[in-house]
């Protein structure tokens, strides 16, 4: 009165589940693989497919249940009834249900995609300006050092400057100027005319 199918590669589970056909096939119809809407139905008994799709959501991310299990399939199931307005009602009513779930998941996720690209682009964005800070530093830091570097070379000019004019001097047997005379008041120059 059932059979047993095999449906998927060797990694089939031990365990034979039994699976209303019927029930199967809406939640395939639903876009549910068959491999998840046979272990929803034998875990939620059979019952209906309300309780299936709500065993499908809870399970959502749980991979042990992306494997087909061993299914005995129970041939002995009252046919659908066309006619039958409420049960496709409520066969489109879980449709739409479990799209809804599908879709408020894909939201989540893009949500979650976006923050993480804002993250990403503020990190990038202040790892930037740390970058151009430490640069600017460094150009703040060479510049003074070349000034520096200057200002003692020209030191050096001046000093060499006034030691070849004090030894022009010297030599010529002019009197030398020493610190204190130089920091002293200058004296007018003879007016050589009134002589």
């Amino acid at each position: 009165k059932s059979h047993i199918l095999k449906n998927m590669p060797t990694e089939t589970e031990s365990v034979a589940v039994e699976v209303n056909r019927g029930l199967l096939k809406e939640l395939e119809d639903m876009g549910f693989s068959m491999a998840r809407a046979a272990w929803a139905l034998h875990h939620s008994g059979n019952s209906n497919l309300e309780t299936a799709v709500n065993w499908i959501v809870d399970h959502e991310n749980d991979s042990q249940f992306d494997k087909m299990p061993l299914v005995e399939i129970n041939i002995e199931i009252e046919s659908p009834n066309p006619s039958d307005d409420t049960t496709q009602a409520r066969a489109k009513e879980l449709r739409e249900q479990a799209r809804k779930v599908r879709e408020e998941e894909e939201t989540k996720r893009e949500r979650e995609r976006e923050n993480e690209r804002i993250r990403a682009g503020k990190e990038m964005m202040e790892t930037k300006r740390i970058a151009e800070e430490n640069e600017r530093k460094r150009n703040i830091a060479l510049r003074k050092a070349e000034k520096d570097e200057e200002k003692k070379a020209r030191e050096k000019i001046m000093l060499k400057v006034n030691a070849d004019k004090v030894e022009r001097k010297r030599k010529l047997g002019m009197p030398t100027e020493t610190k204190s005379a130089s920091t002293s008041t200058p004296v007018a120059p003879l007016d050589t005319k009134r002589i």
